[in-house]
This record gives C-alpha cells, structure tokens and sequence, in this order.
C-alpha cells in the first residue's frame, strides 16, 4: 500500500516539516478564537499563509483563495457600508466570517495536499505521541483517498447500469439512493478500515520496539521562520 497524502501528490518546493505546519495551524485557529483586530495585520497573515500554499505547489487552489479574500475585503470594506439594517449587518457579518474562516482552512489545506502518512508518522514519533493517537491518525489519513476510489467506482458501476446519482434521486428517491450508493459504500467502509488497520499493524506500528523509518523529518530554515511568525501572531492576537 503506497503512502499517501489525502489522494494529493504535490511535493512542495522548500519541504517543510510536518511540525511546522502544525504548528501554522494552531497559529491559525488561536487568531480565529482571538481575532485580529487590524486588517493590515489580517493581510499579512493570510499573504504568508498564501505564499506557503505557493510554496506547495498549490497554485490554483491559492489563486481561488486569493480572489476569495479580496472579494470579502471589498464586500467589507465597501459594500456593506451602502446598505442599512439588516441586509447591511447580513453582508458584513457573512464576509468577516468567510475571511476569518480562510486562514484555518488554508492552513489545513497546507498539512492535507503536501504531507504524506510516512512524514507525519515519523514526526509523531518525534514528538513521542502515544501509538494510540498515531496507529488511528495513520488508518484515517489512508481511509479517505480510498474511500475516493470506491465511490468514484460506485459511481461508474451506477452509471453502466444506466443509473445516474444526483442531487434531484436524493431528494426524490432517497431509499433507491440507500440501496444503490450508502449500502456499497458503508460495506467498503467496513472492509477497507479493517484491511488498513490490519496494513498499519503489520508495518510494526502496534509493536513495543521502536520502529525504524526511511523518511527522515528535520526541522529547516523555513520551518524556524513559519513557527517564530506563527508565535509572533499568536502573541500579537494576545495583546490586542
């Protein structure tokens, strides 16, 4: 079984530690519960989250975040200043929202599209997390890409049968959608989260000697950078 990074392959152009970007995400979701109260620091938060995400290969993803933001920005700004009542709070409150929410699902997105289960398990070690937290962690960060390839497989053994799965036979025929598309793919889910529990022992992670690994994770110049920025943000959220 290969390793895998959530069914995503991108290898970023600096790599960076599977710590680090852990620790971009707790920077992340601290800020959220937070908040930061002036926008320029905002800005400059989501650019250097933004430039990871660059960093990472994730080109296209960062350019739709990008426009996102901008577009909340502006919403913000601008538009909810020309309305009143309750249409103008509606406006204002979606956008900020939406704006505060992209910085943790960028973060996310980071640790989702560029670490693989080897990179993460081996930092889990390091950092001498209990097998109880790791053996889980690495049978669910193969679960998902598998369970893409059986859906994408129930899908086109629905549509050979000329059957065609959509939001409207949901709504309208939810019992046939039960019997053709859950049923399948719950008895996968069973089936394959046994075989990769079993995959996961057999690799010598349940075992009470230490496991050796062939992926090797060192902390970097750009991973001291992205946690000392993480921390000065976190800080800096404290203080206002």
């Amino acid at each position: 079984m290969g390793d895998a990074s959530f069914g995503f392959s991108n290898r970023p152009f600096i790599w960076m530690d599977p710590r680090s970007k852990i620790v971009l995400f707790i920077a992340s979701s601290f800020t959220l519960m937070r908040g930061i109260s002036k926008v320029v620091s905002e800005i400059i938060f989501f650019v250097f989250i933004s430039l990871l995400l660059f960093n990472g290969k994730q080109i296209n993803y960062t350019i739709k975040m990008i426009v996102t933001f901008a577009i909340m920005m502006y919403v913000d700004i601008n538009v909810a200043s020309m309305f009143s009542g309750t249409l103008g709070v509606l406006l204002l409150t979606v956008s900020r929202v939406f704006r505060i929410f992209l910085p943790i699902v960028m973060s996310l997105t980071l640790i989702v599209r560029t670490t693989t289960v080897s990179e993460f398990i081996a930092a889990f070690e390091k950092m001498h997390i209990t097998k109880k937290i790791v053996i889980p962690f690495s049978v669910m960060f193969r679960f998902f890409p598998t369970i893409k390839e059986q859906w994408v497989s129930i899908q086109n053994a629905m549509k050979f049968r000329g059957i065609h799965i959509s939001i409207r036979t949901v709504v309208c025929q939810p019992m046939l959608t039960m019997e053709y598309v859950m049923v399948p793919l719950l008895m996968s889910a069973v089936k394959i989260s046994d075989e990769l529990s079993a995959a996961s022992l057999s690799r010598g992670l349940g075992g009470d000697k230490k496991r050796s690994c062939i992926t090797k994770v060192v902390f970097g110049y750009l991973d001291y950078f992205v946690v000392l920025i993480s921390i000065g943000f976190m800080a800096y959220s404290m203080m206002n």
